[in-house]
């Protein structure tokens, strides 16, 4: 018997063809919640998101968008803009900067909420912080971190670059469980 979650692990893909069709505002909720819901270090719930929907949000996040980005993301309705701060963290002995780790399973529930509505929620580094910063009026503590493209899936690859087209028809690589878990 599968196990539903890792059903919806198998279903979440990131492709860079997506649709310019909105989405109902009940669906927003639901990414939001979410995020709201993930664990975290001693409960701080360090992460903070920007849910650019209006014209002029998406305006200075299409601004701070990098290379082949450029090419698709306009089309997304919906970015998500995930930061954080150090002073927000559990803060460790050792120093380490868990906050991030925190961060990362907040915006791993985002993926996975918008999977279950059938969304594509396409993660990416490619988009420059300080813009970000700078257009939202950021504190400057406050970490851009990763920027979200959420959208429907579309079959349409005209406003790709070149180098993704067709990459959505490919299978998903993943490493052996044996590569990346060693069992003592």
């Amino acid at each position: 018997m599968e196990n539903c979650h890792l059903q919806l692990l198998r279903d979440r893909f990131a492709t860079r063809s997506i649709s310019t069709t909105p989405f109902p505002e009940e669906i927003v909720a639901d990414l939001m919640e979410a995020i709201r819901l993930t664990p975290s270090c001693s409960n701080n719930q360090p992460w903070r998101y920007l849910f650019l929907q209006s014209p002029e949000a998406l305006r200075i996040g299409h601004q701070a968008l990098t290379g082949g980005n450029l090419k698709w993301v306009p089309r997304a309705p919906l970015l998500v803009v995930g930061y954080d701060r150090r002073s927000d963290d559990c803060l460790p002995k050792d120093g380490r900067a868990y906050y991030q780790f925190d961060l990362g399973m907040a915006t791993m529930n985002l993926l996975l909420a918008a999977t279950q509505h059938g969304l594509v929620a396409r993660p990416m580094a490619g988009f420059d912080p300080q813009i970000i910063k700078q257009g939202f009026h950021m504190d400057e503590a406050d970490e851009p971190l990763v920027l979200v493209a959420i959208g429907y899936p579309s079959e349409d690859e005209d406003h790709l670059p070149d180098y993704a087209k067709g990459m959505s028809k490919k299978p998903r690589q993943r490493k052996t469980v044996e590569e990346i878990i060693k069992r003592l």
